[in-house]
């Protein structure tokens, strides 16, 4: 009997920090990692890459990302800038700012011209970074995408 009810209190207190983690502030997105998040509720959002003067979209699928599922983070470049960046490495560390649960890097796959995919998979409700890395004839760039997270 008293075996349960620690068991209850110890489910009862998981179940209240996840729900402190799971405020809900939509997409945004950020060309800095320093700079305060833009909120949006667009599907996608244009990012700029100061490195490489480039402007990129990042678009989730779902729309609404779901833990513990494979969801689709689409990054399309520009039809100008789509052969130049064929033999680009492009990949995506997702990180939850708010814990301290380390990282998760994926490489983005070359679907078409202009067009890398990862495949990401949040493990918890609430807000994550996808810091998106291009990198082309020895430099590297890097973008930051927040997004929200959701049962």
């Amino acid at each position: 009997m008293k075996r349960a009810s620690i068991l209850s209190m110890l489910f009862f207190s998981a179940l209240l920090l996840l729900s402190a983690c799971s405020s809900h502030a939509g997409h945004s997105a950020q060309d800095t990692p320093s700079s305060p998040p833009s909120s949006s509720t667009a599907s996608s959002d244009r990012l700029t890459s100061a490195e490489f003067s480039l402007s990129i979209q990042v678009a989730l699928e779902p729309e609404t990302p779901k833990i513990l599922k494979e969801n689709e983070l689409r990054i399309v470049l520009s039809e100008a800038e789509a052969d130049k960046w064929k033999n680009a490495k492009v990949s995506v560390t997702l990180s939850m700012p708010s814990m301290d649960h380390g990282e998760v890097q994926v490489a983005a796959e070359y679907m078409e011209p202009g067009i890398f995919v990862a495949k990401v998979i949040p493990t918890m409700i609430g807000e994550w970074k996808a810091a998106i890395t291009l990198e082309a004839d020895g430099k590297s760039s890097t973008v930051s995408y927040l997004f929200s997270a959701e049962p």
